[in-house]
């Protein structure tokens, strides 16, 4: 709409939806069809600019729009305009940059719709102006222009002030969501894991902020030591319990949760528990059958995992 008036349509194929970029540039694409009604040349109108949100609902506020704007400048040989009769066929891409929590968000809202399609909304913003042009093939040199036809063709821009474009439903069918757009965002190769963290434990304020030292640790390649903090949390849950050398927190936790003797899970929660403290202290016990100058960043962010895992895996309900 210009004004009070409508000039064309903007539509969207939910079947034509695409990822792109893999898990470093994730990209979903979203092919904008807009068809602007016939005028006549001399009084061309075009779409020189969009800019697009993305969201999960129609009314498209700040706290429900999923990652940043999609921008096009569409200025270069002003594809979209209007012709005296016909259409054209200019198919623009919106590509909205997606970041891995951002793809794990809209992962959980199609999760959370029911049946097999899912909506999102898009709310396109168009810059539109009245296009004059110059030195088109069969029009006569302009007396008071500087430029001559070799220059080729130019023309003044007159935007017009209020354009209107009524937000766009999509909806994607899963098996499109889940065959085209997924994996062209590398879904397939790699996931956001997300850990809990419990209230303040016994003699720290936050596991969170524990975990943290261990992740800069990480960042600045001190393996060892972001290993060693890990042993600082796996403490801090045993202080939590009482645990100790003759009541373990396996056994702790197997008595809360009521497992019969014999439980795998208590085996296999002692297992992890011992092997991860032993793994946590040999950097600082160089004495040890196990070269603390051996690890490396995968063997830092194993044990990381691995106590974050159990960490949520033992907390409290």
């Amino acid at each position: 709409m210009l004004g009070n008036r409508g000039i064309g349509t903007a539509s969207i194929n939910g079947g034509a939806l695409r990822g792109e970029g893999g898990a470093l540039h994730s990209q979903l694409v979203v092919p904008l069809k807009l068809e602007l009604d016939n005028f006549p040349a001399e009084s061309m109108i075009a779409v020189y600019r969009l800019s697009a949100k993305l969201s999960s609902d129609r009314h498209v506020f700040p706290g429900n729009v999923l990652c940043q704007p999609a921008v096009q400048d569409m200025i270069d040989n002003l594809p979209v305009h209007s012709l005296p009769q016909g259409h054209m066929n200019s198919p623009v891409e919106l590509r909205f940059w997606l970041a891995t929590a951002e793809v794990e968000h809209i992962e959980r809202l199609r999760h959370a719709s029911s049946g097999g399609v899912f909506a999102l909304h898009i709310e396109v913003v168009a810059g539109v102006a009245w296009v004059k042009t110059y030195n088109q093939m069969g029009q006569a040199a302009l007396a008071d222009s500087p430029w001559e036809m070799n220059f080729g063709m130019f023309s003044q821009m007159f935007p017009f002030w209020t354009c209107r474009i009524t937000p766009i439903q999509v909806e994607i069918e899963q098996s499109t969501w889940i065959d085209k757009v997924l994996p062209g965002l590398g879904y397939d190769r790699l996931r956001l894991l997300e850990l809990s963290f419990p209230p303040p434990l016994p003699d720290h304020s936050n596991a969170a902020a524990q975990f943290d030292k261990a992740k800069r640790a990480l960042d600045q390649r001190r393996y060892g030591d972001r290993i060693q903090e890990c042993r600082g949390l796996l403490n801090m849950w045993e202080k939590q319990y009482g645990a100790t050398t003759k009541n373990l927190i396996a056994d702790v936790v197997k008595g809360e949760r009521g497992w019969p003797e014999g439980d795998i899970r208590r085996a296999l929660l002692d297992t992890l528990w011992k092997e991860i403290g032993d793994v946590a202290n040999a950097p600082h016990h160089p004495e040890g059958n196990v070269n603390a100058e051996l690890f490396n960043d995968r063997d830092a962010r194993l044990i990381l995992l691995l106590t974050a895992a159990l960490s949520e895996y033992v907390e409290r309900r």
